[in-house]
């Protein structure tokens, strides 16, 4: 068996207008067996009554800082009763192969973690190069034994495993799946599927730029392999 429950977290923020789409992709998915944990840190809109009215469970966070996802996510982590834990922002959308994918993964016991394709929804073309590059990076680096050396989050875990290496650090400001990715490859393996992707919101690559983007992914990944730390952290989105 791959899984019994899938819990399905997911960090929050003033997401109103992002959760409907993510919400939609998550009601057609082939397979039902899951739960929705919204973590929200103090969301002023319409995102918890949108979550509740979908029969999702709503849990606050209180945040030490901006983006303090860890914290959300490790939280939503205690809260979930799924034997695997399955972590999405509120702007992406899945195929509705998704959750097929990780419960034919799951099936075999020495997998403690999926990570599947991400792409950007409605991308420009430099956009889906960039991706596609990412997605690239995410499978050689897996297989060379890193794990991790592109810069893309939201991955599956086992719950047991999530919590038998203490889930993800609240003292990195960034990188955080990277650095849990790492420390899950000492208790079993780590897939990289393109079988199934991931649609995600390119807004903080617009936001930041092209070039703004590429700068960051390498000062982060740098100070994360050489410091074991990323000196400041990046703002919340609007």
């Amino acid at each position: 068996m791959g899984y019994k429950l899938l819990s399905v977290i997911i960090p929050t923020l003033n997401e109103e207008e992002n959760l409907g789409l993510c919400v939609k992709s998550l009601s057609e998915q082939t397979r039902q067996n899951f739960e929705v944990i919204i973590a929200d840190g103090g969301s002023v809109d319409r995102t918890v009554e949108l979550a509740l009215d979908n029969g999702f469970n709503v849990i606050s966070v209180e945040k030490t800082r901006p983006h303090d996802v860890s914290t959300a996510k490790n939280l939503g982590a205690k809260y979930a009763t799924g034997d695997v834990l399955f972590f999405l922002d509120a702007d992406m959308s899945l195929e509705r192969n998704a959750f097929d994918v990780l419960y034919d993964g799951y099936r075999n016991p020495d997998v403690v973690g999926i990570a599947l394709k991400v792409m950007p929804s409605d991308p420009k073309r430099i956009e889906r190069v960039m991706y596609q590059c990412n997605n690239y990076m995410a499978r050689i680096s897996n297989k060379i034994g890193f794990h991790e050396l592109s810069y893309f989050s939201c991955h599956s875990y086992r719950r047991d495993a999530f919590m038998q290496v203490g889930g993800f650090r609240t003292d990195l400001y960034a990188c955080e799946d990277l650095d849990l990715s790492l420390r899950l490859r000492y208790l079993g393996k780590y897939l990289v599927t393109p079988r199934s992707t991931i649609f995600t919101s390119p807004r903080r690559l617009r936001e930041w730029s092209n070039t703004g983007y590429l700068y960051k992914y390498v000062r982060y990944l740098t100070e994360y392999y050489i410091m074991d730390r990323v000196s400041d952290y990046y703002d919340d989105l609007n």
